[in-house]
């Protein structure tokens, strides 16, 4: 129905796909790292089944094709916002951490609800903003305040990126029916992506043991 936007989902797939295995790569345990990797899991889930079911066969599945990659975004966007919190955790209190926390539980869960029953993409909209542009970006700026953070360097790009292919979006600005709103925001949302990406690999994690990655320690190095 929309071959050019399954095209263009299907390339934030890949994106999510070769991050998710290099990320794998790294063998990193802790948590914070690992919910950063099962980020790019469920995104590459969400991209291909909202590109194929959602773009490409909306006509045989109708909106119901579309709620699977819904909650695939959703998840993941929880999961990137939960790395995000082990990330601040050693720099608060830790009741404010525990709040944290049980806020991004609480927050999942309703947004949940309120996709299933209303069927409003813009639900999934809002989650999205509020998970990576209010929470994940608010989080990482005051990290970079405390620590200077590298990896929250690239979640402001990310971020950016983020932000104009909401602009795009919302403007629907088009080429015409083959290269659409939907296919010219997906290109920054691609970047989005890797932005996303190169900041999981050069996030420090703060707590009593430190982690720091190699990529860090080599750039410093480097420099």
């Amino acid at each position: 129905m929309e071959p050019s936007t399954v095209l263009s989902s299907l390339m934030m797939t890949a994106v999510c796909i070769y991050a998710f295995f290099h990320l794998n790569k790294l063998g990193r345990a802790h948590r914070m790292y690992k919910q950063i990797q099962y980020f790019f899991l469920f995104m590459a889930i969400a991209t291909a089944i909202g590109g194929i079911l959602g773009h490409g066969f909306l006509y045989m599945t109708g909106k119901v094709g579309k709620i699977p990659g819904w909650f695939a975004s959703m998840i993941a966007v929880a999961l990137f916002e939960r790395a995000a919190i082990w990330h601040i955790k050693p720099l608060l209190h830790q009741r404010n951490g525990l709040i944290l926390g049980w806020l991004n539980y609480v927050e999942l869960t309703v947004f949940f609800v309120l996709t299933f029953i209303t069927l409003d993409f813009r639900i999934v909209e809002v989650h999205a903003f509020y998970g990576l542009f209010l929470m994940l970006f608010m989080i990482e700026l005051y990290v970079y305040k405390k620590k200077k953070d590298p990896g929250s360097k690239n979640i402001f790009l990310a971020t950016l990126m983020g932000a104009i292919a909401a602009g795009f979006h919302a403007l629907k600005f088009s080429f015409g029916d083959w290269f659409n709103y939907n296919d010219i925001a997906h290109i920054p949302m691609s970047l989005s992506i890797w932005f996303y990406y190169q900041g999981a690999r050069h996030m420090i994690y703060y707590g009593e043991e430190k982690i720091v990655p190699e990529e860090v320690i080599e750039s410093e190095s480097g420099s």
